[in-house]
């Protein structure tokens, strides 16, 4: 199975926010939130920003959202807990 161990969620872009419409188990467990809390959320994840979470980094994913090239952003998350 090519996802074993992976973390992921998946995303809609032809709705607004680019809605989450499925996570897997282990980002679930990786974030500390349940499959209902995250669903229809953006994916830019913004439920997960905290203190240390860049302007600058949410800039880039969003511009990365926006486009249609693969880009890395580094960026710091946070745990519900």
């Amino acid at each position: 199975v090519l996802y074993v161990g992976r973390k992921f969620l998946i995303a809609n872009a032809r709705v607004e926010n680019c809605a989450i419409i499925f996570c897997n188990d282990g980002f679930c467990h990786m974030c500390g939130y349940s499959r209902a809390e995250i669903m229809q959320k953006p994916c830019t994840c913004n439920f997960l920003y905290g203190p240390d979470t860049k302007r600058l980094a949410i800039a880039q994913m969003a511009q990365a959202l926006l486009g249609s090239e693969e880009r890395k952003v580094e960026i710091n998350l946070y745990r519900k807990d």
